[in-house]
C-alpha cells in the first residue's frame, strides 16, 4: 500500500512539474555552427590576451589566469594570501590561483630574460561561499552506538 501510494505521489509531482515548465524550458538543443573545430579554438586563443588584459577562468574558489607575452618571460601574481609563480621563461602564461577570497585585488607581474619587470593589477572575483553549509550525516552502526558513553 504504501508503494503504491509513493508511486501516485511521485506520478501527480512529474505531471504538475510538466504542466508548469515552459517548452523551451524543458527541452534543450546543442549549439550547433558551421566553423571547424580548429576556428573554435582559435576564437579563444590565448594570443589574444595579453597580461593588462588576461582571460580568467573562474571555477569556486579557484582561478585560472591566462595570457602571452611578446617575448619569454617569468610570471607571479601576488594577493594578500596568494604567491604563485612560474619557474620558466615562456611566451604562454598560464598560473592557477586556489582558495581565493570572494573579491581579490592582486598584483600581475612579468619579468622578460632582460630583466624589466612590468606589473598590472587585476580584480578577481570568485562565486560567494554557499549561506548554508551542507554537513555529513553520520549513520547509526552496530559498533558506533555500542562503542559510545551515554552520560
Amino acid at each position: 500500500m504504501k508503494k503504491r501510494f509513493y508511486g501516485f505521489l511521485l506520478m501527480t509531482l512529474l505531471f504538475s512539474t510538466t504542466l508548469h515548465i515552459p517548452a523551451s524550458a524543458a527541452t534543450t538543443s546543442p549549439t550547433t555552427s558551421n566553423e571547424t573545430a580548429d576556428d573554435f579554438v582559435e576564437m579563444f586563443e590565448i594570443a589574444n590576451y595579453t597580461a593588462a588584459n588576461p582571460y580568467i577562468l573562474v571555477s569556486g574558489n579557484t582561478a585560472t589566469v591566462m595570457f602571452s607575452t611578446d617575448e619569454n618571460a617569468k610570471v607571479s601574481i601576488r594577493g594578500s594570501a596568494t604567491y604563485v609563480k612560474t619557474t620558466d621563461y615562456t611566451m604562454d602564461q598560464e598560473l592557477t590561483l586556489n582558495r581565493l577570497k570572494e573579491s581579490n585585488q592582486l598584483i600581475l607581474t612579468v619579468t622578460t630574460e632582460a630583466g624589466v619587470s612590468t606589473s598590472y593589477p587585476i580584480t578577481v572575483k570568485t562565486e560567494p561561499k554557499p549561506k548554508h553549509q551542507v554537513l555529513p550525516k553520520i549513520a547509526e552502526t552496530s559498533l558506533s552506538s555500542s562503542r559510545r558513553i551515554d552520560s
